[in-house]
Formats: C-alpha cells, structure tokens, sequence
C-alpha cells in the first residue's frame, strides 16, 4: 500500500483541488448575478414600454406639427389670394375708427 506519488501526480492533485475551488467560486458569483440579471431584465422591460410610449407621442407631436403647418399654408394662400379683400377690410376698420375719434373729440 505504499504507492510512490510522482511529481506529474502532485501536479494533477493540486490542478483538481484548484479547479474544483475554482467551480465553487463561479457557482457562488452566478448565484450572485442571477438577482441582479433580474432587476437588469425589468428594467429593461421597462425601458422598453418607457421608450414605446415616448416614440408613440412623438409620433403624435410629428403629427400634430404637420396639420399645423397644413394650416398655416392653407391660411397663407388664403389671405394671398384675398389680399385686396383684407386691404379692404383694414381700410374700412380705419376709417370707423377714424369716424369715432372725430365724433368723440
């Protein structure tokens, strides 16, 4: 029962007794990661439905832009179109305001 141990032998124990303290160690930090992964994942879900609802209002916003400026082009080839009448319309404001300051005086 006397078995010689060989230097190549020696080796080979202490390489196993490192490698089986080296899973204990990576079984530990997994352990340790899992709940953090898990916060990390809601967060990340949360991220998700934050960034599904700001692109929606932006859509909406992009949206609510364009009709403004429709409108703003549709006014501006209104009063183009109808300079002369609102001309018209000042001249005539103009001219009660003037009317009412001399009856006022």
């Amino acid at each position: 029962m006397n078995t010689p141990i060989t230097l190549g032998d020696a080796i080979l124990i202490v390489i196993g007794i490192l490698a089986i303290i080296l899973l204990v160690y990576i079984i530990r930090s997994v352990r340790a990661l899992i709940p953090v992964i898990k916060n990390l994942n809601k967060i990340l879900e949360e991220t998700e439905q934050i960034t599904g609802m700001v692109s929606n209002a932006a859509v909406s916003v992009e949206d609510t832009i364009a009709a403004v400026a429709s409108s703003s082009e549709d006014m501006a080839a209104i009063i183009r179109d109808n300079q002369k009448s609102f001309a018209a319309i000042i001249n005539l404001i103009n001219a009660v305001v003037a009317i009412k300051k001399l009856f006022s005086a």
